[in-house]
């Protein structure tokens, strides 16, 4: 069990920054090349590179390439129920919060 809990808290590290979770969530619904990221994020070309790494070595994301440009995809099945649930309630969080 240990072990799991070692790899659930390696992955919650990797969500727990903002432009991944953001990246993710972009995600969910459609492939993605690098440059559509970039400009949803309004980031950084390095910043928005060293995220998607960061996402691959994790195996939350995978890539393809076609012609010059790379395409970006949920690596799991899971991974998308995942963000998905996240997302909802990332939603509810911010409704609940402005209600203050």
């Amino acid at each position: 069990m240990l072990k799991h809990a070692n790899t659930v808290s390696a992955l919650l590290h990797v969500l727990s920054n903002p432009t991944r979770l953001m990246i993710l969530c972009l995600l969910i619904n459609k492939e993605l090349y690098a440059q559509e990221v970039l400009e949803i994020l309004g980031s950084t070309k390095g910043n928005i590179s060293q995220h998607l790494k960061l996402l691959l070595l994790n195996k939350l994301i995978k890539k393809r390439k076609v012609a010059n440009r790379i395409y970006y995809s949920l690596y799991y099945l899971r991974i998308k129920k995942l963000i998905s649930c996240l997302k909802s309630y990332i939603v509810k969080i911010v409704k609940i919060l402005k209600m203050r």
